[in-house]
């Protein structure tokens, strides 16, 4: 079972990962900065505030949940 629990963390966190990069090119495709005050840096942070950060706890959950089999 936990097995498929780190497995399932893992895959959760990559898909994260993906959405990060997604979310991203589309921020950039649709940043005007005539139209927004913040710089585009402050969108990728925000990006990654929402989505490596969680994605980077989904991993670790995963390794120690691999590493007490």
């Amino acid at each position: 079972m936990k097995k498929k629990l780190a497995m399932v963390c893992n895959d959760a966190g990559a898909v994260l990962v993906i959405v990060f990069a997604i979310k991203s090119i589309v921020d950039y495709k649709k940043y005007l900065a005539s139209f927004t005050s913040a710089p585009y840096s402050v969108w990728v942070l925000m990006n990654a505030l929402y989505f490596l950060i969680p994605a980077a706890i989904m991993f670790a959950i995963g390794c120690i949940l691999k590493k007490k089999q």
